[in-house]
């Protein structure tokens, strides 16, 4: 494996960087040499990673807008000149009956997972080098293993894992390489208030870590998914 250092001088977006993972990666980038830049929802919270991490940008998009989406990657092209690595982090969730929820609840929960991820790869896909680069999409073992909390959610994340490995072959002739990283539980704000055993949850810094390997192989490996979950964790 090549060693971290392969990430000095990479120009890497961060799609819903302000969370606890993506909190936690933009860390790690930082004390990686890489160039980054970062998005979020609230411009606050982005200027304040911007702060903390030393990013060379950050912008305060809706991930579910094309037009939002369309200026801010000819923004990135204008800082960076082009894009070696993208990373899609955004997420929602909410516990929901079937039978309670409204179209306008389903639409929110597809639009975050499943739109924003969609969005941020069809613009990104312009401005890779003839080289190739690389998307990670970070999915939920909710799309993997369903649960009766948040159906939608199941079939949000189980569409981007789907997306995710059939985009890898669309693209792999470009040289483009495509990969998953899939948490269990994540301890983070994603919970919100809602009661859930705290230590059996991963760490941001680990799921953080994970994406710093997937970013660091050399470039003839591709790593199509990598699940990781809690050792405590009760099934």
């Amino acid at each position: 494996m090549h060693s971290a250092s392969s990430l000095t001088g990479q120009r890497i977006l961060v799609v819903g960087a302000t969370g606890g993972i993506g909190t936690a990666l933009c860390r790690d980038l930082s004390a990686l040499s890489a160039r980054f830049a970062v998005v979020g929802t609230r411009a606050e919270a982005v200027s304040a990673l911007v702060s903390e991490t030393g990013a060379e940008a950050g912008w305060a998009v809706d991930a579910t807008d094309e037009s939002q989406m369309e200026q801010l990657f000819a923004e990135v092209e204008r800082v960076f000149g082009g894009l070696d690595v993208l990373i899609n982090l955004v997420g929602y969730s909410v516990p929901h009956a079937v039978a309670d929820l409204d179209a306008a609840g389903y639409e929110r929960l597809m639009d975050v997972n499943v739109k924003s991820t969609f969005l941020s790869c069809h613009f990104a896909l312009a401005l890779f080098p003839e080289t190739g680069g690389r998307i990670v999409n970070v999915g939920s073992m909710a799309g993997l293993r369903p649960n009766g909390v948040a159906p939608l959610y199941c079939a949000a994340k189980a569409a981007v894992a789907m997306f995710t490995d059939a985009l890898a072959i669309q693209v792999a002739d470009r040289g483009i390489q495509v990969s998953s990283v899939t948490p269990g539980g994540v301890d983070t704000g994603f919970w919100g208030d809602r009661p859930v055993d705290r230590g059996a949850l991963l760490a941001a810094e680990d799921v953080a870590v994970a994406l710093v390997n997937v970013l660091t192989q050399p470039s003839h490996v591709l790593t199509r998914n990598v699940v990781l979950e809690s050792a405590a964790r009760r099934s």
